[in-house]
C-alpha cells in the first residue's frame, strides 16, 4: 500500500508542474518577449531579464533531480568572465520529446532577441538528452531559425546509449508477465520519459542527426568508476558519485557526426558540475579549452579562483 501511494504521489507532483515564464528584452526600447521554461540564472533577476544581442549567450539545461538552481553557480562562473547565461527548466519526468520540444520553442523565441548571434547550449546528464533532442532536424517539430544564427552544444555525462539501470522497462514480456505492475513501477519511479530512457527504446535507437544550426558538439564523457561524493570519518566512501557507465555515454549513433568531439575524463557525475565544498575546475578547464568559456586573464586569476571559493 504504501509503495501504491508513494508511486501516486510522484505521478500527482509531476502532473503538477508548470514551467516558469521569462521576460527576455534587448533594452528600454524593447518591450521584450515572454518565453517559457527560461528562468534568469540571477535570482536577484526575478522575472525579467535584458540581453545584449552583440554578445553570445549560453543557456543551461539542468539534468534530472538537479534543479535548475544548481546551474546558477556554474553560471556566476561564466558571467565573472563576461558571459551572458540564462537557465532552462523542464519537468524531468516527462517524456523527452515534450521536454525538447519545449526547449525547441524557447530557442525560436531567443532568436527574435539574437538575430545573427551565437548561442551555446549546455546540457548535464538528462538535460543533455534534452538539449540534443531538440536539435537535431529529423525530430517531429525541428528548429526553425535563421541561417545566421549559430549554436555551439555541450553535453556533460549524457547516457546516449540509454540507462542501464532502466533496461526492463523496455521488456515488453515482463510487462505482460507481470500483468503491467513492471509498468506501474517504471512510471512511478522515473515518469513517462521511462519510455526513453532505457537501452534500446527508440529514442536510444534513432537518436536523428543534428541541424544545419549546429556548429559543434563536445561531448564531454565522465568515467565515473570509484568516484566518491562524500567520505565518513574513517576513510571509507559514504556516499558515491557514480551514476553512467562509460558504456551509457558513448554510442557510434551519435559519435559519428564530424561535428562530435569526445573528451573524457575522470569525474563523478555531481563533481563534474560542482557541489559545495568541490568547486568545477575539470568542467572549467574543458570549456576553456574547446573556447566554450572565456579564458581567465592572468591578471584575473586570484580574483576568480577567490570566487570559486566563495561560491563553492
Amino acid at each position: 500500500m504504501t509503495s501504491c501511494v508513494a508511486v501516486l504521489l510522484a505521478i500527482l507532483t509531476s502532473a503538477c508542474w508548470s514551467p516558469p515564464r521569462l521576460l527576455v528584452s534587448t533594452g528600454s526600447a524593447d518591450a521584450g518577449v515572454l518565453i517559457d521554461g527560461l528562468s534568469s540564472c540571477r535570482p536577484e533577476d526575478k522575472n525579467i531579464v535584458q540581453l545584449d544581442p552583440t554578445r553570445p549567450l549560453i543557456l543551461l539545461v539542468h539534468g534530472c533531480n538537479f534543479s535548475a538552481g544548481g546551474f546558477r553557480t556554474l553560471a556566476r562562473v561564466f558571467e565573472a568572465h563576461g558571459q551572458q547565461t540564462l537557465c532552462f527548466n523542464y519537468d524531468d519526468r516527462a517524456r523527452l520529446e515534450t521536454s525538447s520540444s519545449a526547449l525547441v520553442k524557447a530557442l525560436e523565441a531567443l532568436e527574435t532577441r539574437l538575430p545573427g548571434g551565437e548561442v551555446t547550449v549546455i546540457g548535464h546528464s538528462q538535460g543533455g538528452l534534452v538539449a540534443r533532442h531538440a536539435l537535431v532536424r529529423d525530430r517531429k517539430r525541428p528548429l526553425r531559425v535563421n541561417d545566421q544564427l549559430r549554436i555551439k552544444l555541450v553535453t556533460v555525462s549524457s547516457p546516449f546509449a540509454g540507462i542501464r539501470s532502466s533496461r526492463n522497462c523496455g521488456r515488453t514480456w515482463l510487462h505482460l508477465v507481470t500483468i503491467g505492475i513492471t509498468v506501474a513501477i517504471c512510471q512511478g519511479i522515473t515518469g513517462s520519459k521511462w519510455h526513453d530512457i532505457y537501452p534500446g527504446s527508440d529514442f536510444m535507437d534513432d537518436p536523428g542527426t543534428l541541424s544545419s544550426a549546429v556548429t559543434s558538439h563536445v561531448k564531454i564523457v565522465t568515467d565515473e568508476r570509484g568516484a566518491c561524493q562524500s567520505v565518513a570519518s574513517d576513510g571509507t566512501c559514504k556516499r558515491g558519485d557514480f551514476v553512467f557507465g562509460l558504456d551509457e555515454q558513448y554510442t557510434r549513433a551519435v559519435d559519428q557526426d564530424r561535428r562530435v568531439t569526445n573528451v573524457e575524463l575522470k569525474a563523478g557525475h555531481v563533481e563534474i558540475v560542482g557541489e559545495r565544498g568541490n568547486p568545477p575546475t575539470k568542467l572549467i578547464g574543458i570549456l576553456q579549452a574547446q573556447q566554450i568559456m572565456v579564458q581567465t586573464p592572468p591578471e584575473r586569476r586570484v580574483e576568480i579562483a577567490s570566487l570559486l571559493k566563495q561560491i563553492y
